[in-house]
């Protein structure tokens, strides 16, 4: 988002009661750390795989929307069938926790999960073969002694490393199989920035981000959004406005 004609990025940290937005100038770990939850924060983390996250001491788990469409990329890009392949293993995994979730199953059958383990780690293996291949008749082609990784090679190598944050969800049904849910969190922001194209000062971008929190997290609590507000301006004695359970 873009402040004082600058560009800023809005943080966002939710879950299915709350919603924190944040605006800084930083992208990385300084403008997280301000935001006062992560540094303490014990929890389950979904996010999109970027750097910073990993500083924290949290249970990370990577956000499959984004690996389905990378792997899309690829097939698109380069007609590839094990990364095809993939994609119909993730979605199938994820269709068989929804079905278990629904009698009342807290995670997949040992039996199953080990199933699709084996042939995730299979696929990976070939797909990234088939990378090695590929890199090395190009460095013979252009005589050179090395070249840049495929984009579908450093793809399938980061689903190989992070196996079990890409299939965290198996294990435990309270955990998500992407974060999407943050996508819609932030699409609020997205359309204000499409209306107004910036915001006037850092000040104000912060104080938006602040009344969007509260409004946000008083909407999932099934609290009235005018009441929400009429409370907040009369909250003389600056007592808890929301108390999710």
């Amino acid at each position: 988002m873009r402040a004082e004609g600058s560009l800023h990025w809005l943080h966002v940290m939710r879950d299915e009661q709350w919603t924190l937005y944040y605006l800084s100038e930083k992208r990385g770990r300084e403008a997280m750390d301000t935001m006062g939850i992560l540094l303490t924060f014990a929890g389950v983390l979904v996010h999109d795989h970027w750097k910073s996250y990993f500083a924290y001491a949290a249970t990370h788990v990577l956000c499959n929307a984004h690996h389905l469409r990378e792997l899309l990329g690829v097939v698109d890009r380069d007609s590839n069938q094990l990364a095809l392949r993939l994609m119909k293993l993730l979605r199938l995994s994820w269709h068989y926790c929804k079905g278990f979730k629904t009698i009342g199953m807290l995670q997949m059958p040992s039996v199953v999960c080990e199933r699709i383990e084996k042939i995730y780690d299979r696929l990976l293996q070939r797909a990234l073969m088939k990378e090695v291949v590929y890199m090395e008749k190009q460095r013979e082609e252009l005589k050179r002694k090395k070249v840049k990784n495929t984009k579908a090679y450093n793809l399938f190598k980061r689903l190989t490393e992070f196996k079990a944050e890409t299939l965290r969800f198996m294990s435990d049904f309270t955990i998500p199989f992407d974060n999407n849910g943050s996508e819609r969190d932030v699409r609020m922001a997205k359309l204000k920035q499409k209306i107004s194209g910036c915001f006037r000062s850092a000040d104000g971008g912060s104080m938006f981000a602040r009344i969007r929190s509260y409004l946000s997290s008083a909407r999932k609590q099934g609290m009235d959004i005018y009441q929400s507000l009429h409370r907040a301006v009369r909250n003389y004695c600056n007592m808890p406005l929301l108390s999710a359970e």
